[in-house]
């Protein structure tokens, strides 16, 4: 099946005084018409960015080279108003913090009706009409949650059931949720994801999902990769990674998730003592890189891993790793 975004060989750096900081390291990625694909890793590993990137919207200076396609179209280099064509009508866009994200000072009905206006050229009252659709379908219903509300008169779970009406007005292909419920409590974080799981099953709509929070990404995807350091290190369908995890690195995240314990791709409850943590940090992006990116917080690196850096190699059938020794088992340094 072809991608409906296909990302190949994405590097983007920030220009600096005497050099530049990487953040994506030949990054590929790939998202099927209506498939769930989700991006996992710490803060800072380049997973938002990717987003950002594909939507063109990385910061003044930023320097990108690679391919970014959308359904066969390249769109990596496009100016601002043909990606502006794109934003919204064709890729939606969930961020991480809805209030700001939203305007606080247009009301929540003109701001889902903005889209429909640009992109659809719908009069006013039709837009306006649709919107209210749009707000009742994501949990909204006119008769508690006025139009003319602004988001300040809303809850942050209110807020973001906003921003998803806005996302999803104009029916794109894609949808990208960048860490949705990160500022949510836990009721309402999976009353966000049922939501977002619901709508784009209705449509048939491709979702990019895009969390530090593995159960996040275990509810929500078919297909997953991980990143570390502006570097995809594992790539599998969802439920391959969980049962197999062949990177130490996500072995690491795994181990640190807090309250629950990973068994063969399922949470199993049960008392645990203090969480394991990764030793070490994330390589400067200032710095050049040289060998595998993970291989100074590795508890099995050799002398190849600091020198060389792997190539993405089979693991089993869909599931890749970048790794010279992956697998589960510990060996020596």
């Amino acid at each position: 099946m072809t991608a409906l975004l296909d990302i190949r060989d994405l590097v983007l750096e920030f220009p600096l005084p005497g050099g530049a900081a990487r953040v994506l390291h030949h990054v590929d990625l790939q998202v099927a018409p209506g498939e769930s694909v989700g991006i996992v890793g710490e803060s800072g590993c380049g997973k938002s960015m990717t987003a950002l990137t594909a939507m063109g919207l990385t910061p003044d200076g930023a320097e990108v080279s690679g391919s970014i396609r959308l359904d066969g179209q390249e769109i990596l280099g496009l100016g601002d108003a043909a990606m502006s064509r794109i934003r919204g009508r064709r890729i939606g866009m969930i961020f991480q913090e809805p209030m700001t994200a939203l305007n606080p000072v247009r009301t929540i009905g003109d701001q889902v009706a903005e889209g429909l206006r640009l992109h659809l050229g719908l009069s006013d009252a039709e837009a306006l009409d649709r919107a209210v659709a749009m707000l009742e379908r994501v949990g909204l219903p006119r008769s508690r949650f006025s139009p003319d509300l602004y988001p300040h008169q809303l809850s942050g779970g209110q807020r973001q059931r906003v921003v998803i009406a806005i996302a999803l007005a104009c029916g794109p292909e894609l949808l990208i949720a960048d860490e949705p419920t990160t500022a949510l409590d836990v009721t309402i974080q999976a009353q966000i994801l049922d939501l977002i799981c619901e709508v784009t099953a209705e449509a048939g709509m491709a979702l990019l999902m895009i969390s530090h929070d593995l159960g996040v990404i275990a509810e929500t995807t078919d297909r997953m990769l991980v990143m570390y350091a502006g570097t995809v290190v594992e790539e599998g369908p969802t439920a391959v990674v969980f049962a197999d995890m062949a990177h130490p690195y996500t072995q690491g995240l795994f181990a640190a998730m807090p309250a629950a314990e990973l068994v063969g791709g399922e949470a199993t409850d049960g008392a645990r003592g203090r969480l394991p943590t990764i030793p070490g940090q994330v390589p400067d992006p200032r710095e050049p890189r040289v060998g595998c990116p993970f291989a100074a917080r590795c508890p099995r690196a050799r002398e190849r891993c600091r020198i060389e850096a792997p190539a993405a190699d089979r693991f089993g059938p869909e599931h890749t790793v970048r790794c010279f020794y992956p697998g589960k088992e510990e060996r020596a340094a």
